[in-house]
């Protein structure tokens, strides 16, 4: 395996949410390749995406608008988009500065995002 800023995990919960979770950093330089997965495993017959950010140690602008194409994207669709992030982290203050919950739930915990849009719990 090459090394990689980030792998994206992804894992089904009940029969229509997907938890894509991510561990390392989001930035210019493979914001492309985590959309492209996420895109990818992501189907038109689900109804919920939770992205899992709790091991996201850095993201950048170009990771922030990555989630917000991936709400836009995901809201035509007529999709749930939550993010968790743990209170207290750098990339939940850079989230609430940017009003990711303008576009999805922000949520601290995995229970907490799927509560939030109805899903199964985890």
């Amino acid at each position: 395996m090459r090394d990689r800023l980030a792998e994206v995990r992804f894992e089904e919960v009940g029969v229509d949410t997907v938890i894509a979770a991510v561990t390392g950093e989001i930035d210019g330089s493979n914001a492309g390749e985590v959309q492209r997965a996420v895109a990818e495993h992501v189907p038109t017959t689900a109804r919920s995406l939770v992205i899992d950010l709790s091991q996201t140690a850095y993201i950048d602008s170009t990771g922030v608008e990555l989630l917000f194409e991936l709400a836009r994207r995901l809201s035509s669709r007529r999709q749930a988009f939550s993010v968790v992030v743990p209170h207290g982290s750098g990339v939940r203050r850079v989230l609430e500065l940017c009003d990711i919950a303008s576009v999805g739930a922000l949520a601290a915990t995995r229970d907490e995002a799927l509560t939030a849009d109805g899903s199964a719990q985890a």
